[in-house]
């Protein structure tokens, strides 16, 4: 019976990555991984920019063309991620990632998971190495800081430069974001999605890396 129920629950996870509507990083790692959020904004209260429209994507909605990247497969899920023995809070992750051509050269990212904590907070952002990699390494940025320049800076760890793809969990423990960038990110620079446990009144930024799911572009 539970396996049933896991079935189904993953096959309305698949059956949302359509039309859906849904910030950086603090787990003291280099090399970009330090995003700095602008704010606790959600989608559908008026104040998340980066919250997109369903009907703003040329051809309509993400199913209606072959996702540009996607991920459906196993959740890696990382050991003692707060550094004192406690371990994850959703290794029992499932869910999936898709991106899809948006046009104008913008690209639409859906998530779906469940199996969470409920009524939690989750930073999401994509990564630029491989969910076994250093830990998947910083986010993937667009444009790049400068020689010497720091991918904190606010000027590059924004949601407009970055994928964004934070959510807060429903009582069953099921989230759900969709974030549309104007960029398509850069061949074998974008590797996987990281789940990040969600800082409270630090301007949005994200905690530790809890759980990580191939992304590859």
């Amino acid at each position: 019976m539970k396996r049933l129920i896991l079935f189904g629950v993953l096959g309305l996870a698949l059956s949302i990555l359509g039309p859906f509507v849904g910030c950086g990083d603090d787990d003291g790692e280099p090399g970009g991984d330090g995003g700095g959020g602008t704010g606790g904004a959600r989608c559908g209260d008026g104040a998340a920019t980066r919250c997109a429209d369903p009907g703003d994507a040329a051809g309509g909605a993400d199913g209606a063309a072959a996702p540009l990247a996607s991920s459906q497969g196993s959740w890696t899920i990382y050991a003692d991620p707060y550094g004192d023995g406690r371990a994850s809070p959703i290794a029992q992750i499932a869910g999936a990632i898709q991106a899809h051509d948006a046009g104008g050269g913008k690209t639409r990212f859906s998530l779906a998971v469940t199996q969470l904590p409920a009524l939690r907070d989750f930073g999401a952002h994509l990564h630029v190495r491989a969910c076994d990699d250093m830990k998947a390494g910083g986010h993937y940025q667009h444009a790049l800081p400068p020689d010497g320049g720091s991918a904190a800076d606010p000027a590059f760890a924004n949601a407009m430069n970055e994928v964004w793809l934070d959510f807060k969990t429903d009582g069953p423990g099921n989230g759900a974001s969709q974030a549309t960038v104007s960029f398509v990110p850069r061949a074998g620079q974008a590797k996987a999605v990281v789940i990040h446990d969600m800082k409270t009144g630090d301007g949005g930024v994200a905690g530790a890396k809890l759980a990580c799911i191939s992304m590859p572009f």
